[in-house]
């Protein structure tokens, strides 16, 4: 057996949507490039809970929005909030979700062990009892159509 065996497959949870400013930017650039942005401007700020993004009325070819973006989306969020700066939030409730739905299908589906669940996410094994001690996240499935409790949903 090789050591790829023992990897698992990581879960596809549902989409939870980008709210405020991060979904104003979705609409112009789309999810993908909007997460994009908001991760590679994490820090800049000084801000742990928000993200500041100044938004030029006129795009130069060597502006950090074109870095991150590519020229198009980036010229399509000139046009849209050209002039502005735009405050959204740093998104860490989607990587909490995504780790939370980690947690929770690695324990439920594939019957791991708290602290082989910690190896695998780079959590402790407390943290993980912790996330399963509480109600599964939004959409989560259970195995055979179970709510939780052992009943059929």
């Amino acid at each position: 057996m090789t050591d790829a065996a023992l990897v698992p497959v990581l879960p596809s949870p549902p989409e939870l949507p980008l709210v405020g400013v991060a979904g104003e930017i979705a609409e112009v650039i789309g999810r993908a490039q909007a997460i994009a942005l908001i991760v590679a401007m994490r820090g800049s700020t000084g801000r742990s809970w928000r993200v500041c993004i100044y938004v030029p009325k006129r795009l130069h070819l060597d502006h950090e929005l074109v870095r991150i973006l590519g020229w198009k989306d980036a010229r399509r969020l000139c046009h849209a909030f050209g002039g502005e700066i735009l405050q959204t939030s740093n998104l860490r409730y989607l990587e909490r979700n995504l780790r939370h739905y980690a947690v929770w299908k690695l324990s439920v589906w594939d019957g791991y062990s708290a602290s082989l669940i910690a190896e695998y996410l780079a959590l402790s094994a407390s943290a993980v009892r912790k996330i399963l001690g509480r109600k599964p996240p939004e959409g989560f499935a259970f195995p055979g159509g179970q709510n939780g409790s052992g009943e059929v949903a």
